[in-house]
């Protein structure tokens, strides 16, 4: 499983912003950030019918200030992460005041010295990726969010420290074609290369646990079976043996995870998660290897194919690595001539490959006798006397 602290989603998410921050696309255009929550209303933004400029009746997006950023779905007492991923957006505010806005309005949107450029939902993970689909509908059941959209001066992005590659695939086939970025790539059930883990987990889960959890089937919300943990909650994506209880199981952990359990979520070295992805991928590495060398061998291990756009996520999920240190990776090898820009490993690269995989091999020990033997006379080999 993916164990991820509150101090590696932070930072995941805070890097993310300064990357947008100090885009080129932004010097002149402003930012709105939203968190992800879910919402009774239909639409993001309060509509009414006003006159233009030539007194016909148009529907406008209305309002100095927009959706609160944390606010519980009536029926339910959880807030789940929006309180921290709140703070996060206004630590970004309160550090980039002329380009990020905390969860503007419309009449802030159109502003007449800085108007929004962009509007970005920022998570701390997407597992199904239909809670923030679900909010990009809202946006565009907003009359003037489509207009803004057609005329292109508005875009939309989704920022999250954590997601499974479904829920990117997902929310990027969305028609607000938003980008989507997420530093850390969940592993599920099913996306192990090994048929033989795949098949111990689904054993595992079908023979324990709850049939059911937090609105889930046995797999978890969209059935998608996330192998992650964040040491403040367990996501509703994870199996329902992992997030829920019932009478003679409990789950895991309910709430942050207790003390007994925080030393997993500690802060791992690069070193330490290159090491642990490698056992986890079967690669042996060999002795003396740089730390480099042995992230260029763990990444060139997983690699397979021509190179094609999102390959690097893919990556990241097999080898448990983020996305930034896959991509950092890889353009060292490609500088290097260890693959090829299209992504083929070249000869140069599987040499370095084999030299760094292959362990040291030990010279057999032969029995012999401590007595010196020396003969006295040559025999004819058996084959010769026939």
């Amino acid at each position: 499983m993916l164990l991820l602290n509150e101090e590696q989603v932070g930072t995941s998410i805070r890097l993310a912003l300064d990357r947008i921050a100090e885009g080129q696309r932004h010097r002149k255009r402003r930012v709105a950030l939203y968190a992800e929550r879910e919402f009774d209303s239909s639409m993001i933004f309060e509509v009414q019918m006003l006159r233009d400029a030539k007194g016909r009746l148009r529907r406008r997006a209305v309002g100095y200030n927009g959706p609160h950023a944390v606010r519980p779905v009536r029926g339910h007492a959880r807030v789940g992460s929006e309180g921290f991923v709140a703070h996060l957006i206004s630590q970004a505010t309160e550090r980039w005041t002329k380009i990020f806005m905390n969860h503007p309005g419309p009449d802030r949107l159109r502003g007449k010295t800085a108007p929004a450029g962009e509007i970005v939902i920022v998570t701390d993970f997407l597992g199904s990726g239909t809670r923030v689909s679900t909010m990009l509908d809202k946006f565009w059941a907003v009359p003037t969010l489509r207009s803004w959209k057609s005329r292109d001066m508005v875009r939309f992005r989704v920022v999250a420290a954590a997601a499974t590659l479904s829920a990117l695939s997902k929310v990027r086939r969305h028609r607000l074609k938003p980008q989507v970025e997420a530093e850390w790539i969940a592993p599920t059930v099913k996306s192990s290369a090994d048929f033989r883990t795949v098949l111990s987990w689904m054993r595992l889960i079908e023979n324990n646990g709850p049939a059911e959890g937090r609105g889930t089937g046995r797999y978890g919300f969209g059935d998608e079976g996330a192998l992650i943990a964040f040491n403040y909650r367990l996501p509703n994506n994870t199996p329902a043996m992992i997030h829920h209880g019932e009478e003679g199981w409990q789950p895991l952990y309910v709430g942050p995870a207790p003390v007994e359990l925080r030393e997993l979520f500690g802060v791992r070295s690069l070193d330490q998660a290159i090491i642990s992805a490698a056992q986890s991928n079967g690669v042996v590495f060999g002795r003396e290897l740089t730390e480099e060398d042995r992230q260029t061998i763990l990444v060139l291990s997983m690699l397979k194919g021509r190179w094609h756009r999102g390959a690097e996520v893919a990556l990241a999920s097999r080898t448990s690595l983020p996305v930034p240190t896959v991509m950092d990776i890889l353009l060292r090898a490609l500088k290097t001539e260890l693959i090829t820009r299209s992504g083929r490993i070249t000869d140069k690269g599987y040499k370095f490959m084999e030299s760094g995989r292959a362990g040291e091999r030990k010279t057999p020990i032969i029995a012999t006798s401590p007595v010196p033997y020396y003969p006295e006379a040559l025999r004819i080999p058996k084959a010769q006397l026939i």
